[in-house]
């Protein structure tokens, strides 16, 4: 039988572990900050000799406690810019079977699934290089028509229905394991779902040029509302275009991105969580402009060359 897929969201929400058997994680990321001493640790724990494997590349200050563990696979993303390319045959085989893989709940962890369920072998050509191009975007990596098409049916069906979203990502993995073979009655919701978010793309961008720059190398929106995470993706993409970072704050909180995050530590600033390329806290933009000026003054003196494509 195959192993169980289950997807997760967030890091800091994991499901209970599973009662019994060999589990897997793939693209999960460790919790940020006190969330790691009390859901990553814990849930390491449960599952002791269980865990077959940990594999992930979202840097993280406790990957040192677990260095000397080989089923720990952890990667810095600037090396990996996305999981499935860490997922190979020879992995696979050394972890040996598994009745449970547990990945987050995005494209990159959708096929990092797939692949481990297919012993390490990509479910199409381009699946590892679609997975860098939506997990990395801004560095030259370059996504298929059928990556881009189901990831904008993934991000579709997260905004307009997030109860069913997990289980629509195990019937896209499924489909996967299969080589790509999506069942008619599948394909046609994935069609729909990808033109629903052209549409919604096209209308929400033109909001990007709302934009203001409150350092020569920042882009910031500001709303008074809070906009759903498929939105702010989209428009802190589209203002990593024009600028370092992009900011988007809302009533209670803000989001910070830049392509460069080989350049930028964005975890570094005060009072927010996350990693080189992406932090978010309940914290205002104007008390962290000084951190964030300075921040990017001292990573710009060093100015190493953006990272190329291997």
């Amino acid at each position: 039988m195959r192993p169980v897929i289950q997807f997760v969201r967030s890091p800091a929400r994991l499901p209970a572990p599973p009662a019994e058997g060999r589990v897997v994680l793939v693209d999960l990321a460790f919790a940020s900050g006190a969330d790691y001493d009390s859901i990553t640790k814990p849930f390491i724990h449960a599952l002791g000799s269980r865990l077959a494997a940990w594999i992930d590349h979202h840097d993280h200050a406790a990957w040192i406690d677990h260095r000397s563990d080989p089923r720990f696979v952890l990667v810095e993303k600037l090396r990996a810019p996305a999981c499935p390319e860490l997922i190979t045959k020879e992995l696979v085989e050394r972890i040996g079977p598994v009745e449970h893989v547990l990945a987050h709940a995005d494209f990159d962890g959708c096929v990092a699934a797939a692949k481990w369920l297919r012993g390490g072998v990509a479910p199409y050509p381009e699946s590892d290089e679609d997975a860098r191009a939506i997990d990395a975007p801004g560095h030259a990596f370059v996504c298929s028509e059928l990556g881009r098409r189901l990831n904008l049916a993934m991000d579709q069906k997260h905004v307009e229905s997030p109860s069913a979203y997990p289980a629509f990502l195990v019937e896209i993995a499924a489909a996967l394991v299969d080589g790509a073979v999506f069942p008619p009655e599948l394909d046609r919701r994935i069609g729909a779902l990808a033109e629903q978010q052209t549409r919604r793309l096209a209308e929400i961008e033109p909001l990007a040029n709302l934009a203001k720059r409150p350092h020569p190398r920042v882009l910031a929106l500001r709303f008074d509302h809070v906009i759903s995470n498929a939105d702010k993706k989209t428009l802190l993409r589209r203002l990593e275009d024009d600028a370092l970072v992009a900011v988007i704050e809302e009533p209670k909180g803000i989001v910070l991105a830049t392509f460069r995050d080989d350049l930028l530590d964005l975890s570094l600033l005060p009072g927010l969580k996350g990693g080189r390329g992406f932090a978010w806290g309940e914290a205002r933009l104007e008390p962290l402009l000084p951190h964030l000026a300075r921040l990017i003054e001292e990573a710009e003196e060093s100015s190493p060359p953006a990272r190329r494509r291997p």
